[in-house]
C-alpha cells in the first residue's frame, strides 16, 4: 500500500521532507481530490499518467507505536490486576479485586477496539490484529478463569 505522500508524489504535488510532510502531502492530496471528478469507491484515477491508487490515511507508525504501548501498559497492568484476584480468592477481599480486574481488562480491551477502529489501512490492522489480538483474548480468558476460580471458594 502507498502512504498519502506516495499518492501526493504519483499526482505531481511537491512535498518536501520534514517534521509535517504528512500533514502537508494530506492537504495537498485533499485540493487535488477536490480538482479531480472521477472518483469510484475508494480509488482515484488519475487521467495524466494513468494510475489507480486507492485513497486512505494509513495512521502513521510512531502514532501506531505510541497506541500500541499505551495497549500494551494497560494490557499489563490488567493482568496483574488478575493475578490480584486470583490471589484474593477465597478471601473478603475478592469482589473488590475482581472489580478492579474487570475494570482494567475492560480498559485494555476498550484502548485496543479504539487502536483497531481508528486504522484506515486493512493491511496495517491486519497486522495489528495478527500481533495483538490474541493477546486481548488471553486477557478475557484470565479474567474468567480468575472469577471462576474466586466463587468457587
Amino acid at each position: 500500500m502507498l502512504s498519502i505522500v506516495s499518492i501526493a508524489a504519483q499526482a505531481g504535488a511537491k512535498i518536501s521532507r520534514g517534521r509535517n510532510m504528512h500533514s502537508v502531502a494530506l492537504r495537498q492530496c485533499n485540493r487535488l481530490l477536490r480538482s479531480f471528478p472521477v472518483m469510484k469507491n475508494e480509488y482515484l484515477i488519475f487521467p495524466q499518467n494513468h494510475v489507480i491508487l486507492r485513497y486512505f490515511a494509513a495512521m502513521s507508525e510512531s502514532d501506531l507505536k505510541k497506541r500500541l504501548d499505551e495497549f500494551q501498559d494497560l494490557f499489563v497492568e490488567a493482568r496483574l490486576t488478575i493475578e490480584d484476584c486470583t490471589d484474593a480468592a477465597g478471601t473478603n477481599y475478592f469482589d473488590e479485586e475482581a472489580e478492579a480486574a474487570q475494570e482494567a481488562v475492560d480498559e485494555a480491551v476498550e484502548a485496543f477496539e479504539n487502536v483497531i477502529k481508528d486504522i484506515d489501512d486493512d493491511d496495517q490492522k491486519n497486522r495489528v490484529l495478527r500481533g495483538n489480538g490474541l493477546k486481548v483474548e488471553q486477557l478475557k480468558g484470565e479474567l474468567q478463569m480468575a472469577l471462576h476460580a474466586g466463587h468457587d471458594h
